[in-house]
C-alpha cells in the first residue's frame, strides 16, 4: 500500500479540502466571504469617491462648483474608509479567532480518524512517515490556502473588477495597469510554489533525523546511556550536521527565489513608469481631468499596494503551504482498511493462514515466505526461532495487523484483508515485544486502557502478571501511582515494564490472545511461572507464545520452528527433538540455561 506521490494540483486541494472546511463553520464561512466582499467594494469604491472629491475641489478652485459637492464628496470618501476598516476588523476576528481554532480541531480529527484505519505497513516505511509527518503539518496549510481563497475571489477579485471598470472608463489604455500588477505575481508564485514543495519533500526526511538527534540530547529516556557511553557529542555532531544541511538547502532555495524577485519587480517598476506616462499624456491632451489624474495617481499606488498585499499573502498561505497541503490530501487518499464488521468467531473456527507471504517496505527479502499453518479454537501455539526468523511478523499477520502480499489469513471465519480493524481486533489481546511505556499515567489507567470501557478492577491481571501491587515502596500511591518522576511519579524496571505490558494484555476481553517475548527482561524461573498462569488463563482460547528460551516453549500444545521466514518444523517439544532438526539444535544449545529452572508439568 503506498501514497500516491503525484504532484497534485492547487485545484485538487481546493476540491478536497473547501467542501470539508466549509461543512465544518458553514455559517461562519458565509460571514467571512461578505465581510471579505464588503471589504473589497470599499476599497475598490474608494477611487471613483476620491475622483469626484478632487473634481470637485477642483471645480470649486475655479468658481465651478459650489461648497456643497465638496462635503458630500469628502462624506462618501470618509464613510468608504470607515465601512471599510469596519469589515476589515470584522473579517480578520473572523479569521484569526473563529475559523482557524475551530477548523484546524476538525482537520485533526479526519486527520487522526484517517491514521486509524490506515493499514499497519505503512508506518514500517520511511518515506511514508516523511508523508504523514508532512501532511500533520499541512493540516494549518489548508485552513490558510481556504482563507487566501475567498479573500482572492471577494476581497482582492472585487477589488481589481472594480478598479478595472473605474480605470477602463477613464481611458481603455489604463486597464493594462492591472495586467502588470498581476502577470509578475502570478509568475512568482507559480514558480515559488515548485521551490517550496520540492524543498519540503528534501528536507523532510532530514528534519526528522534532525529532530530524532535532538531527543537523543536532552531526552530524559537517552540521557542515561548517552551520559554512560560517553555518546554526547557523537549525537551532537550528528545533531549539527543535519541542521546544517537542512540551513543549507532553504538558504539555496531563498536565493534562487529572491532572484527570480529582482527580476519580476524590474519589470513592475517598468510598467509603473509606463502607466505614469500615460496619465500625465492624457493630462496634458485634455483627455481626463484634474480629478481624475490625482484619483487616478493614487490609484495606481493603493493597486500596487493592494498586489504586494495578495503577493504577501499567497506567499505566506499558499506558496509555503501548498506543498504540505499536497501531503495532507495524499493521506486522505490512501486506501483505508475496508470491510464488513462482523467480529470473528474465535471460539468456533480458529486461524487459518495459507500460502502467506510478507516483505517489508523498501526490502528485497520476505520476511515470512509462503507460510501455511491454523490454529484451532483452545490451542496454544508456540512460535520459536532466532532472531530476524521472521517469528514477530508471523503474530502480526496472525493477528490482522498486516495484510499479507500474497496468500490469505482467515481470522475466525473472517478474511483478515476484507473486515475492518474495530470488528477484525474486538476479540484479540496482546502483549509485543516493543509494547508501551504509558508514562504520565497511573498504574491503573496504564492497564485499563487495554478495555476503556470495563468497569472491572485490574488487580486481577496484575497479579497474573506476577507484578506486586502491595509493594508499597514501588507503588506509594497504590493504583494511583503516577508512573514518570517527571510528575512527581516513579519509574519502574524494564522488568516491571513489562509486567504491566501483560497485565494490560490479559485485562483485555479476548478469544486470542498473542505474547510476543513479553518476559525478556525477566529471568527464566520467573518467565515459567508466568507462562503457567498463562496457560491455566488461556486453556479455552486461541494463544500465539513467541519466545527464543525453548525451556517456556515447551508449555504450549504445539511448537513451530521458523527460519528465514519460513515454518520449517512444527510438533510437540519430544517429536521436535526426535527429529534432530532445528529445533533440537537450538535445544542443544540453550539447555544448560534450564539446569534450575522451575519444570514444566
Amino acid at each position: 500500500m503506498t501514497i500516491n506521490k503525484q504532484n497534485l494540483s492547487i485545484l485538487r486541494v481546493i476540491h478536497r479540502t473547501v467542501p470539508m472546511i466549509f461543512n465544518a463553520v458553514p455559517i461562519w464561512s458565509s460571514v467571512y466571504m461578505v465581510t471579505a466582499l464588503f471589504n473589497g467594494i470599499a476599497v475598490g469604491l474608494s477611487a471613483p469617491a476620491k475622483r469626484l472629491l478632487y473634481d470637485a475641489l477642483s471645480s470649486l478652485a475655479f468658481g465651478d462648483s459650489m461648497l456643497r459637492s465638496v462635503y458630500i464628496s469628502a462624506i462618501l470618501v470618509t464613510g468608504l474608509m470607515m465601512f471599510q476598516q469596519i469589515a476589515r476588523a470584522l473579517h480578520d476576528f473572523i479569521s484569526h479567532h473563529v475559523i482557524y481554532p475551530v477548523v484546524d480541531i476538525k482537520l485533526r480529527q479526519i486527520f487522526h480518524s484517517k491514521i486509524k484505519t490506515l493499514p499497519a505497513k505503512i508506518f514500517e516505511d520511511k518515506n511514508r512517515l516523511d508523508d504523514l509527518e508532512k501532511s500533520d503539518v499541512g493540516m494549518m496549510g489548508v485552513v490558510f490556502i481556504y482563507q487566501i481563497l475567498i479573500n482572492l475571489v471577494f476581497l482582492f477579485g472585487t477589488y481589481f473588477v472594480i478598479m478595472g471598470i473605474f480605470l477602463f472608463n477613464i481611458q481603455p489604455i489604463l486597464i493594462s495597469a492591472i495586467f502588470f500588477t498581476f502577470v509578475p505575481v502570478i509568475l512568482a508564485q507559480v514558480v515559488e510554489a515548485k521551490l517550496h514543495a520540492k524543498l519540503e519533500d528534501e528536507s523532510a526526511p532530514v528534519r526528522r533525523q534532525n529532530k530524532h538527534y535532538e531527543e537523543c540530547l536532552v531526552d530524559i529516556s537517552y540521557t542515561k546511556e548517552t551520559r554512560l557511553f560517553g555518546t554526547y557529542n557523537f549525537f551532537k555532531t550528528l545533531f549539527m550536521s543535519t541542521l546544517e544541511l537542512l540551513t543549507k538547502k532553504e538558504w539555496n532555495n531563498q536565493k534562487k527565489i529572491q532572484v527570480m524577485y529582482l527580476g519580476l519587480n524590474t519589470i513592475k517598476v517598468a510598467g509603473w513608469v509606463g502607466i505614469l506616462t500615460l496619465l500625465f499624456r492624457g493630462l496634458i491632451m485634455g483627455n481626463i481631468t484634474v480629478g481624475a489624474f490625482a484619483a487616478v495617481f493614487g490609484s495606481i499606488s493603493m493597486l500596487f499596494h493592494m498586489a504586494e498585499e495578495l503577493l504577501r499573502r499567497i506567499k505566506q498561505n499558499v506558496t509555503e503551504w501548498l506543498g504540505k497541503a499536497h501531503n495532507f490530501v495524499n493521506v486522505l487518499d490512501i486506501p483505508s482498511t475496508e470491510g464488513n464488521n462482523t467480529p470473528p468467531n474465535l471460539k468456533d473456527q480458529g486461524i487459518i493462514a495459507t500460502n502467506v507471504t510478507f516483505s517489508y517496505p523498501l526490502s528485497e527479502k520476505n520476511a515470512v515466505d509462503d507460510v501455511t499453518i491454523s490454529l484451532r479454537p483452545g490451542e496454544t501455539l508456540a512460535l520459536v526461532g532466532e532472531n530476524g526468523s521472521g517469528k514477530s511478523t508471523l503474530v502480526k499477520l496472525l493477528c490482522g495487523l498486516y495484510v499479507p502480499d500474497k496468500g490469505k489469513i482467515i481470522i475466525g471465519g473472517q478474511d483478515s484483508a476484507c473486515t475492518e480493524n474495530s470488528a477484525l481486533f474486538s476479540k484479540s489481546s496482546g502483549v509485543f515485544q516493543k509494547f508501551m511505556k504509558y508514562s504520565g499515567l497511573t498504574l491503573n489507567d496504564n492497564v485499563i486502557i487495554s478495555d476503556c470501557k470495563s468497569v472491572k478492577s485490574p488487580v486481577d491481571s496484575m497479579i497474573n502478571a506476577d507484578l506486586d501491587i502491595h509493594d508499597t515502596l514501588t507503588f506509594p500511591e497504590g493504583l494511583e501511582t503516577i508512573l514518570d518522576r517527571r510528575f512527581h511519579g516513579i519509574d519502574l524496571s524494564i522488568g516491571q515494564w513489562q509486567r504491566l505490558a501483560t497485565a494490560r494484555g490479559l485485562y483485555r476481553p479476548h478469544d486470542f490472545i498473542v505474547l510476543d517475548e513479553p518476559t525478556a527482561a525477566i529471568d527464566p524461573v520467573e518467565e515459567t511461572r508466568i507462562y503457567k498462569r498463562f496457560m491455566a488463563l488461556t486453556k479455552d482460547k486461541i494463544a500465539i507464545l513467541v519466545t527464543h528460551r525453548l525451556g517456556s516453549a515447551r508449555i504450549a500444545d504445539r511448537i513451530a520452528v521458523m527460519d528465514g521466514g519460513k515454518i520449517v518444523e512444527t510438533g510437540t517439544h519430544e517429536s521436535l527433538l526426535a527429529n534432530h532438526g532445528k529445533y533440537a539444535e537450538m535445544w542443544e544449545a540453550q539447555s544448560k540455561n534450564y539446569v534450575n529452572e522451575i519444570p514444566v508439568t
